[in-house]
């Protein structure tokens, strides 16, 4: 049964109700219990925050950490599995993931401070919905897929599709259960660059990108993902990866493909990090970089 603690923080200025499920199918009852007036607790790096700083006051906190079945890292050679719990820092010092999956890697190292990665999850990373966060990106270029666990049961969902503007999810009392990444295919090669004003701070813009080529050297897959404010979700360009797509790759066929990228971002006209202009023309740079790092690391 879960566990229930009335408690009064006058350090969080919050007075709420605490539960601490032991599996999933308490966590989602307590969802259906409690509807918006809950939130869920994992790693406490972004919702803590809030709290303090009186953006959210939620009534129910529920507590996802001591359910089991939501810290995993499982590999069986063809996909990947990560549960919703797991830290940044066992994602980081994973060797499966590191070894087939360093795009993952690459992204959960820029995120924060070792302390901050210590504690922060790959599932809170994902549902706070922040434009300018790291690990979607890099997943979203791996065509990554949520399992979500809900009163109906169970569904799948891409991550492409689960953002519906900043901070704003298609969770409906829903819990995020675990990320599904296929491995990428033979002669692949993969690369994520973040911009932000220090090493500690979030993205001002972020690329991850993925190329996958034939024998010949011909592209025959591409993926690039931009996020960091760019628009109210991260950005998926198909245009740029049909530019690849079918190519012999480049330092030409990058740079068309950058500027063709640059063309869907939708920069919101305020943000303390940096100006529209700025991050348009900078965005265009992470993601020829980024392509140039992929199409190096494949041997292109």
């Amino acid at each position: 049964m879960e566990t229930i603690i009335k408690t009064y923080n006058r350090a969080l200025l919050c007075d709420f109700e605490y539960f601490e499920p032991v599996n999933i199918s308490e966590a989602v009852s307590l969802l259906q219990k409690y509807g918006d007036d809950a939130k869920l607790i994992a790693g406490g790096t972004d919702l803590l925050v809030d709290i303090k700083e009186e953006k959210i006051k939620p009534k129910v906190l529920v507590s996802i950490m001591k359910i089991p079945d939501l810290k995993c890292i499982v590999e069986d050679g063809t996909e990947l599995r990560i549960g919703a719990a797991t830290t940044l820092a066992e994602i980081e010092e994973s060797r499966v993931i590191r070894e087939n999956y360093g795009l993952i890697c690459e992204a959960a190292k820029e995120l924060g401070t070792v302390q901050v990665r210590n504690m922060a999850t790959i599932g809170g990373n994902i549902c706070n919905a922040v434009p300018s966060a790291d690990l979607p990106p890099a997943l979203v270029a791996l065509d990554a897929q949520l399992k979500i666990v809900g009163a109906n049961g169970e569904r799948i969902l891409p991550l492409e599709e689960f953002f519906v503007g900043v901070r704003k999810t298609k969770l409906k009392n829903e819990l995020l259960k675990e990320i599904v990444v296929g491995r990428p295919p033979e002669r692949s090669g993969t690369a994520f660059i973040k911009l932000a004003r220090t090493s500690e701070d979030l993205a001002i813009v972020n690329a991850a990108v993925r190329v996958t080529l034939n024998k010949d050297g011909i592209c025959e897959e591409a993926r690039v993902v931009v996020g960091g404010g760019i628009g109210p979700t991260l950005l998926r360009s198909r245009e740029a990866e049909k530019m690849l797509e079918g190519r012999k790759l480049d330092g030409e066929v990058i740079g068309k493909a950058a500027e063709i990228c640059g063309q869907g971002f939708q920069c919101r006209s305020k943000s303390i990090r940096a100006s529209p202009e700025y991050k348009i023309e900078v965005g265009k740079v992470l993601v020829k970089r980024a392509l140039l790092k992929a199409l190096e690391r494949v041997g292109g």
